[in-house]
């Protein structure tokens, strides 16, 4: 073991190392051989992808790059990046439009797409780059973000920089297979801190993976509180996993009626938790009935929540504070929160229409968060078997198989056309023959039909001719607006849909822009259930006639997109998220989704109009239209927005006092703002100090005393 590992393992309090990580030494993992670690959760790959990075960092100074899926997860490995300070090493995350951290940080931690826009902007960076750990490699397998990373990993066995490349996975069965593409040694190990027993329960039963068969009280017609009522003596925190936001509420609130006098939990943190909860942004019923049911040992967790809400029962589930967690599977992928005993509630879900079981991979991710290492002998995974199901059939499908190979999503002709303008924007390959060669690099190449992604590569490259966004003489180039969609990150279906708007409705306005926005493909969806349709038409035919004209048949998409509309058009225009949430039935976790899409959208289509012949006026109007939509104001109230603390509804209450004005503001005088209903001591500090002034209380001048 090298001194630079042995100062890491100091710094962290790691005493001794697992398994797959001793391997990894063996293969030579602190002296920048490449590797593909596929081992279950919680078996230690993220110190695996620290030692190599603090190695290499050591050895060849420049940058290290860590990425990873989902945001959640960069901001936990951000934070426990921190740590090497000690070691001399900065940290900054890039996510979305967030960036914290010095830019000539040691370590960038990121997300698979925000590395990519820094790679399309920036090309010359990967030749700083020495090391790259890629997160949760598996997601290669994803319809969404598999072509993104699969390209990603493309450009970095094509570029001649050869960075130390480390690849975490869960375990997978074509680990071989992703080693062969990566170019990487492979660890494969069924090895956990925690062992792991599995099993089927039905009907007072459950049969285990070995064979076992155990019988346990059956005190309610519902299976899974039975399960919940066995183990909840046993002082055993639970994730109990269903498919829908619906049904993981309503099961929480069962939970608590039927179980709660049997839960272990500590009610101080609940208290505390339950208070932060009504403290935090989102609609006040779904904070008070998530607050209510944590102060009973309960809680849900789903993408609806606010990033704040999630993050507080997480953080209380780990303090021990909640007993059992009822979730979407999107926890399971998330940040690293295991649990004693996870309970599969149900193991299909509806997709286009039926009932379809989930993959063997999709359960392992589940039962992956069985079993807390340090406070856990063992952890247990539990499926919950329906009336017609054979339990025995249950453990042989999803306990006793392995999960399906990893297979390349590369094909889907709207993300080879996403991916392809990158790399000729880039300069990574200009020719078609050089274009075809960059993509032997894929795992695609190595999995599938060369000639069948050729096929599809000429077609993606037509597309991209035919709307402009680049041109072919000797070789293929960005035209000016195919550069500015790439390096916005825009789809390239943005265009062709942008002039079949200005077709029809000629100069734009405020609702064309928002609908832009709406329309656009890298708008995050809304599904419209039967009962909104009517609703959602009636309102477009009253408010927005002007649009209505611009669709020609109203199908599902169509009125998603409409849904989005009306949406941001009651967001923009100051609609409480109260009314907001409970009219298009969403939490503040999607409108934060929508609004951040939507912000992103508008801000980057302002610099693409006037390179589609929209006027300067028009795209301008689209800027202000991004920040009334990043702030949720009306236009009046932009000026004021500025001020840190100051946030729609405050802004509104200055308005409507009379301080309409930056320059309002400085003249006034802070006792008297402070006295405004809505307006205390420390809004008006936070005005004071956005003008260079301090403040202590008091008033009785203008604001120009304190400064």
């Amino acid at each position: 073991m090298r001194a630079t590992t042995r100062r890491l393992l100091k710094v962290l309090n790691i005493k001794h190392l697992y398994p797959p990580q001793q391997e990894a030494l063996r293969k030579k993992v602190e002296y920048g051989e490449s590797l593909l670690l596929a081992t279950p959760t919680a078996s230690g790959k993220t110190l695996v992808g620290l030692i190599g990075i603090v190695n290499r960092l050591n050895d060849e100074g420049g940058k290290a790059v860590y990425m990873a899926p989902l945001r959640s997860i960069a901001y936990e490995k951000a934070a426990f990046f921190e740590k090497l300070e000690a070691l001399g090493f900065s940290t900054r995350i890039e996510v979305g439009n967030y960036a914290q951290g010095p830019r000539s940080a040691d370590i960038l931690v990121t997300t698979y797409e925000r590395l990519d826009s820094i790679l399309r902007n920036d090309p010359g960076f990967l030749r700083e780059v020495s090391a790259i750990v890629v997160d949760e490699v598996h997601y290669v397998n994803d319809e969404k973000r598999g072509p993104i990373l699969e390209a990603l990993i493309a450009r970095i066995l094509h570029s001649n920089t050869s960075p130390q490349l480390i690849a975490l996975s869960a375990t997978v069965s074509n680990a071989d297979e992703l080693g062969e593409w990566l170019h990487a040694h492979v660890i494969k190990s069924a090895w956990r801190p925690v062992p792991l027993r599995e099993g089927v329960y039905k009907e007072g039963r459950i049969l285990y993976r070995d064979g076992e068969l155990i019988e346990i009280p059956v005190v309610s017609p519902t299976p899974y509180i039975n399960l919940v009522a066995f183990y909840a003596p046993r002082n055993a925190q639970m994730l109990i996993f269903s498919q829908s936001r619906r049904r993981v509420v309503s099961l929480a609130e069962k939970t608590a009626k039927a179980a709660s006098d049997v839960l272990y939990y500590d009610e101080q943190v609940a208290r505390e938790t339950a208070k932060e909860v009504m403290k935090s942004e989102g609609p006040s019923s779904l904070k008070e009935k998530l607050a209510k049911l944590i102060l009973r040992g309960v809680a849900f967790h789903h993408a609806g929540l606010s990033n704040r809400q999630r993050m507080l029962v997480e953080e209380a589930f780990r303090e021990g504070g909640i007993a059992v967690i009822h979730a979407t599977p999107t926890l399971a992928a998330g940040v690293n929160l295991p649990a004693r005993v996870v309970i599969l509630e149900e193991y299909r879900r509806f997709e286009s229409g039926i009932r379809k079981p989930l993959t063997v991979y999709e359960y392992k991710q589940v039962a992956g968060r069985a079993g807390r290492p340090g406070y856990d002998e063992v952890g247990e995974a539990i499926i919950v078997a329906g009336r017609s199901d054979d339990p025995e059939a249950l453990v042989n499908y999803y306990m006793a198989s392995e999960p399906e190979p990893v297979t390349s999503k590369l094909s889907n002709l709207k993300s080879l056309r996403h991916v392809l303008l990158g790399v000729i924007d880039s300069g990574i390959a200009n020719k078609r023959g050089e274009i075809k060669d960059y993509f032997r690099k894929t795992l695609y190449a190595l999995q599938g039909d060369l000639n069948k992604i050729e096929i599809i590569i000429d077609k993606s490259i037509n597309d991209l001719l035919k709307w402009g966004l680049i041109v072919e003489a000797e070789i293929l180039e960005s035209t000016p607006l195919g550069s500015m969609i790439s390096k916005k990150y825009l789809d390239p279906l943005n265009v062709p849909r942008i002039r079949e708007v200005l077709s029809k409705s000629g100069k734009l306005a405020d609702t064309q822009l928002l609908y832009l926005v709406a329309y656009s493909p890298d708008m995050v969806r809304l599904p419209v259930t039967r009962k909104e349709e009517d609703y959602i038409m009636d309102r477009a035919l009253d408010e927005f006639p002007e649009i209505v004209d611009l669709i020609e048949w109203f199908g599902p998409a169509e009125l998603e997109t409409i849904k989005i509309l009306l949406l941001l058009s009651d967001w923009i225009n100051e609609e409480k998220e109260d009314v907001i949430a409970s009219r298009y039935s969403v939490g503040p976790g999607d409108v934060n989704a929508v609004v951040e899409t939507a912000e992103w959208i508008a801000s980057s289509l302002a610099d693409v109009l006037p390179l589609l012949g929209v006027s300067y006026e028009e795209s301008q109007r689209m800027r202000v239209l991004a920040r009334r939509i990043k702030y949720g104001v009306r236009e009046e109230l932009l000026p004021l927005i500025v001020i840190p603390g100051i946030g729609r509804v405050r802004a509104r209450i200055l308005y409507n006092h009379g301080y309409k004005t930056l320059h309002d503001l400085a003249a006034a005088d802070p006792a008297r703002i402070a006295r405004i209903p809505g307006i205390g001591p420390g809004t008006v500090k936070s005005i004071v100090e956005f003008f260079g002034g301090t403040y202590e209380g008091g008033g009785g001048e203008g604001l120009e005393a304190y400064m």
